[in-house]
C-alpha cells in the first residue's frame, strides 16, 4: 500500500480487520504456527502481559499446533489486540501487520512443509512465486485458489480469490518470501478488490 499517510493507514487497517471478522464463516481457518509467531512476538517485543492479552481473543484452544487448523477469527482478533498493544509503543497498525507478515512466513519456513517448498522453490523469487499457490492451500486449509501472473523477469501479479488476512499481513508475508529467495529492492503494493478478495503487485530485483 502506498500514499497514505498514518491516520489513514491506522483507520484503513482497523476498518479492514472488522469487515473480515463479520464476514468470516466458522470454515475459514489457519494453521497454528501464524498464531505461535504472533504469541511469540508479543512476549518478545511486549512482554508476557501482552501477549496474555492477545490470547484472550481467542475463543478456544490456546495450545497452538503448527499445522492444526485454528478458526481464522480467533488470530484476526489476536492481530487487532496486537497492533493496539503496539500502537501504544508508537508502531503503526500497518507496520505491525507488515512485522507479523513476515514473523508468520519465518515460522512457515522453519516447518517441514516450509523447508520443502524451500527446496522446490531452488532460492529464486520466480522459483518461490511458481510454487506459491501450493504453499498457501498449505497455510489456509479453506483458502480460495491463488494465481500468479508474471509482468516481466522481476514483476508479478499475485491474485488471492479468497484471503482471510489484512492485506498489509500479506504484503509482509510476500515481501518475507522474496528476500528469503535472495530479491532485493521489493516493492509491494496490495489492494482489496472484493469482500474477500485481493491483488498485490510485486517487483524486485535479483540479488547477487
Amino acid at each position: 500500500m502506498s500514499g497514505l499517510g498514518a491516520e489513514a493507514y491506522r483507520v484503513q487497517t482497523g476498518a479492514e480487520l472488522g469487515h473480515l471478522l463479520t464476514w468470516l464463516g466458522p470454515e475459514d481457518t489457519l494453521r497454528g504456527m501464524f498464531f505461535r509467531s504472533l504469541q511469540d512476538a508479543m512476549l518478545t517485543l511486549l512482554g508476557e502481559a501482552a501477549m496474555e492479552a492477545c490470547l484472550e481473543e481467542v475463543t478456544g484452544e490456546r495450545d497452538f499446533v503448527d499445522f492444526f487448523a485454528y478458526p481464522a477469527g480467533d488470530f484476526l482478533r489476536m492481530v487487532r489486540r496486537a497492533a493496539w498493544l503496539m500502537e501504544e509503543r508508537g508502531c503503526g497498525g500497518e507496520e505491525t501487520l507488515r512485522m507479523l507478515g513476515h514473523l508468520g512466513t519465518a515460522a512457515f519456513l522453519m516447518s517441514p512443509a516450509g523447508k520443502a517448498m524451500d527446496v522446490l522453490a531452488s532460492g529464486t523469487p520466480r522459483r518461490v512465486l511458481e510454487n506459491l499457490p501450493m504453499a498457501y492451500q498449505m497455510i489456509s486449509p479453506k483458502g480460495g485458489p491463488l494465481s500468479v501472473t508474471s509482468l516481466g523477469p522481476t514483476r508479478a501479479r499475485v491474485n488471492f480469490s479468497r484471503d482471510v488476512l489484512p492485506c498489509a499481513y500479506l504484503e509482509g508475508l510476500l515481501e518475507a518470501l522474496l528476500k528469503k529467495a535472495g530479491a532485493r529492492g521489493v516493492r509491494i503494493e496490495g489492494r482489496r478488490v472484493g469482500a474477500f478478495s485481493s491483488e498485490f503487485l510485486l517487483s524486485w530485483t535479483e540479488g547477487d
